[in-house]
């Protein structure tokens, strides 16, 4: 593993975080700062650099366009599919939740429209 990827896996979420079908794998370790991104593709071309650092390779599960998915559903999946994993003992999902942190990439409205979205999630 080259410094780049050892650096980005330090913000990477396991697929099966997101997807409550998906097969669960072991996780080597529990990521520093797992990170959510949210994306206003009219703000220019930061769609093309997001997807391309996060999950180089794979799907970019973790890199969200705001004019192709709601955050409040995005982050409702999310929580949701945290919380059950948790009532399974699955400590590595409590850990995940306790260090997310979304990054939100556009202007002021994209920043505000976030921050009610995550207010709301209680």
């Amino acid at each position: 593993m080259g410094d780049k990827e050892a650096f980005l896996q330090q913000f990477y979420i396991p697929y099966y975080i997101f997807e409550p079908q998906a097969v669960m794998k072991s996780p080597m370790h529990i990521p520093e700062c797992p990170v959510i991104v949210f994306i206003n593709s009219r703000s220019g071309g930061l769609t093309c650099v997001f997807p391309l650092a996060f999950n180089p390779g794979e799907c970019n599960f973790q890199v969200f366009d705001l004019g192709d998915e709601a955050p409040d559903k995005v982050l409702h999946k999310l929580y949701h599919n945290l919380e059950t994993l948790k009532s399974c003992n699955d400590d590595f999902a409590s850990e995940i939740q306790k260090r997310l942190k979304l990054i939100v990439a556009g202007g002021d409205g994209t920043a505000s429209w976030l921050l009610g979205v995550v207010s709301n999630l209680n």
